[in-house]
């Protein structure tokens, strides 16, 4: 009996090759009819008998395009029409925006092996891509995703693409970015002073790369600044320029095979770096290789990448390992056209491979680390976004504003939240900009208007204060840790009451204290403060973050005194004078729970001294430090107090007396991350008896520790909990915006009248 089927989808289903794949379906099962994008996501009619229209729907939901992710399929019956034809039909730009955008994808295998095949005509073209692969986030302007709303509009087709674009049966049938060297965008090669330097712009920036320069190469999402991975004074040269004097560089290396002679790669960290996403991933560096130590000179880990675009393909070929780092002074934002290298090109890049096709999209590489099998994203960006997260809440269109240190923000549509790229330090004015810019253009491109606006407790966020600007909405103000549970649980699909262990460096806490060391009882709704980390002043107030033997002599001074005498080279006479008389009378020393405060004074007491360079320094020196041991050391839990305290005083004694009699500053931070670990599962186990809860969410910049991470896993489960970290957004403040979403929505999931603004503690 023949029918005739409307089917329409949601997700992502645009910039895949899903309607290729649709009409190659319906060709072979024998189906009249047609499909095309839609301002939703992809509409289809199919006509034909029962069996051949169920064996289609089989092949569609069971073998999607590889990047395709079918959200919800909804169909229903019309009258037959007669047709017999099968056809792609223009776009239904017509409806509510309701499709996902894909991320950027990463080269292809097969366009790789055309890319280097002398026989392709695209021999060597820097910008080959199909519909399986190259750019999308960053050059689509607006959906349904057709070539006119693409930065790729201005490049006209030769006839020879054109005839791929129309085929159905090629590879490259309606890839929006397709082209060639006859048609397509253009690589060149500019000096200091933006003249062009003459000759094969590739192979020269090869050359001059082998030669010791330091070249600004545009990518998908931005500018890398690039040199040779093994020369110490070139990166040396890049560090001073660049004014990052310590923080990891990220290395793209040619292969795989090359990846191996310099770090230990797991099958699951392989899967990753050769994934369409290609984000760089953490890895433990080989003791022989010969990667420069100025790389990461705070740990033996290398953050390593593969070539994600044919140009990174074809540089890679002639010179590797090379130094990608972003395209910027530090803190700012990555640059996206030639007109802002300016603050860059001969101040920190001697040449700059640039090319003409636009970025609409600023967007910095992913970066993850492995552990226990599991992604540990530190930044979610180039790859993954704008990939939506799916909630266990539901409503209004929300706008979540993120923190003011590594920023990203949110918008909703429904129960999907779509987290943005990385924005970074909103300190910066550069950065601030792209933060106003990036939020209209992700309100226009997913979600429209919103009508809750949430944002950090905290009334002086730059973030926070951004939200004030917002008219005729809702705001809502979530507490800081309460946003990062909420983040954890959002993205497991938790909604009923759990543990949150929340370890970070600094939060607004609602009793005029800094938080950052957090046993929250809570849901997506409200939460209540079970247990947290014993205060400590923070001498100087956020002047103690930058130094951390400043929180080292605080916990010394509070939790034993007698150990600064035995301890004098901890920090300067006159500076250690200035500091005890702050703490003496509690003059600019603010209370402080934060568990990376705790971290900072530990480094500080085994004897990683100085003013640190990038937040959290000192933390990752010690954890770097770790070597296996046995034993750990004593803490108290003050069961009495509502809420409870756990109190590291007997730690803080016993590491002083490990440091004066000699005891290698690797076995005490083992000990001391093996104590909190164990701390931390007892103080849960006090919190279950009394609230009777069983899972615990983990999250906050602190578990960006693998090793941490790792102890306190081991020791929940021991004891019993389900236990739920991290996978798909940041524990750190790059996924906090998330949670914001999620308490809004769980509190104000139905019809929302535009008020003031409101608190939900």
């Amino acid at each position: 009996m023949r029918k005739r089927i409307e089917i329409e989808i949601d997700g992502r289903v645009q910039g895949v090759g899903f309607r290729p794949t649709v009409y190659r379906y319906a060709r072979e099962c024998k189906l009249g009819g047609r499909v095309r994008n839609s301002s939703r996501g992809v509409t289809i009619e199919v006509e034909g008998d029962d069996a051949s229209i169920i064996r289609f729907l089989d092949r569609l939901r069971n073998d999607p395009p590889r990047q395709a992710r079918l959200d919800t399929i909804r169909m229903r019956e019309l009258s037959p029409a007669g047709l017999t034809d099968f056809q792609i039909v223009p776009s239904d730009v017509a409806g509510e925006v309701n499709a996902t955008i894909p991320p950027d994808l990463a080269t292809c295998d097969e366009c790789v092996a055309e890319l280097f095949d002398p026989r392709d005509r695209r021999f060597g073209y820097p910008f080959i891509n199909c519909t399986n692969c190259g750019p999308r986030f960053t050059i689509i302007a607006g959906l349904p995703y057709d070539r006119e709303r693409t930065t790729m509009a201005g490049f006209r087709l030769c006839p020879e693409c054109r005839r791929e674009y129309t085929d159905p049966g090629d590879r490259r049938f309606d890839a929006q970015p397709n082209a060639c060297p006859a048609c397509g965008p253009r690589v060149r090669l500019v000096d200091a002073q933006g003249q062009q330097v003459s000759g094969d712009p590739i192979c020269s920036t090869a050359r001059l790369l082998r030669d010791g320069a330091i070249v600004a190469v545009k990518g998908l999402g931005g500018f890398h600044l690039a040199c040779l991975a093994t020369d110490d004074a070139v990166v040396a040269r890049l560090r001073a320029r660049k004014g990052r004097p310590a923080k990891a560089l990220a290395v793209m290396f040619a292969s795989l095979d090359e990846i191996r002679r310099h770090c230990v790669v797991t099958d699951e960290e392989a899967a990753e770096l050769m994934s369409p996403a290609r984000p760089i991933v953490v890895l433990e560096r080989r003791p022989d290789s010969s990667l420069s130590r100025l790389i990461s000179p705070d740990t033996g880990d290398v953050g390593a990448f593969l070539p994600y675009t044919p140009l990174h393909h074809l540089l890679l070929r002639q010179v590797s390992p090379l130094v990608m780092t972003s395209g910027n002074r530090s803190e700012e934002p990555i640059a996206i056209e030639f007109a802002q290298l300016r603050g860059i090109l001969g101040s920190i890049a001697d040449f700059a491979l640039d090319h003409d096709r636009p970025i609409l999209r600023r967007c910095d590489d992913s970066v993850l680390r492995v552990t226990g099998g599991t992604r540990l994203f530190y930044r979610r960006s180039r790859g993954f976004v704008p990939n939506p997260v799916l909630m266990p809440v539901s409503g209004p269109v929300v706008l979540a504003c993120g923190a003011d240190l590594k920023n990203t923000f949110c918008v909703t549509r429904e129960n999907r939240a779509f987290l943005s790229q990385h924005v970074g330090d909103l300190s910066e004015l550069s950065a601030h900009r792209f933060y106003a810019e990036a939020i209209d253009d992700w309100l226009r491109t997913f979600s429209g208007r919103p009508e809750i606006v949430a944002h950090d407790l905290h009334p002086d966020y730059l973030s926070s204060r951004f939200a004030e600007t917002m008219r005729d909405v809702l705001r809502v103000a979530v507490q800081h840790h309460h946003a990062h549970a909420a983040a954890c649980m959002a993205e497991h699909g938790l909604e009923e009451t759990v543990i949150g262990v929340i370890f970070d460096g600094t939060g607004y806490g609602p009793d005029g204290t800094v938080w950052g060391g957090e046993f929250l009882a809570c849901d997506l709704r409200s939460y209540r403060r079970a247990a947290h980390i014993k205060v400590c002043p923070m001498p100087g107030g956020e002047e103690a973050i930058l130094h951390p033997e400043r929180m080292a002599l605080a916990y010394l001074v509070q939790e034993c005194e007698g150990a600064m005498d035995r301890l004098p080279e901890l920090i300067a006479k006159d500076e250690r004078a200035l500091i005890l008389r702050m703490l003496e009378r509690r003059f600019r020393c603010p209370l402080t729970s934060s568990a990376g405060r705790l971290f900072d004074a530990v480094a500080a007491i085994v004897g990683i001294r100085g003013r640190i360079s990038y937040e959290g320094q000192a933390a990752i020196r010690l954890q770097s430090l770790a070597r296996p041991c046995a034993g750990t050391y004593d803490f108290e839990i003050q069961e009495d107090s509502d809420p409870m305290v756990l109190d590291f005083g007997e730690m803080i004694r016993a590491i002083a007396k490990d440091v004066e009699s000699g005891t290698d500053a690797g076995e005490i931070s083992w000990r001391f991350h093996r104590t909190l670990a164990i701390a931390v599962s007892e103080v849960c186990e006090r919190i279950r008896r009394r609230y009777a809860i069983c899972n615990v969410v983990l999250s906050g910049g602190v578990f960006q520790n693998h090793l941490l991470l790792r102890f306190v896993k081991d020791c929940l489960r021991q004891s019993g909990f389900g236990v739920y970290a991290h996978a798909e957004v940041p524990p750190n403040d790059g996924g906090i915006a998330l949670g914001q979403a999620a308490v809004a929505l769980a509190n104000h999931g139905g019809s929302v009248a535009p008020s003031g603004g409101e608190q939900c503690a």
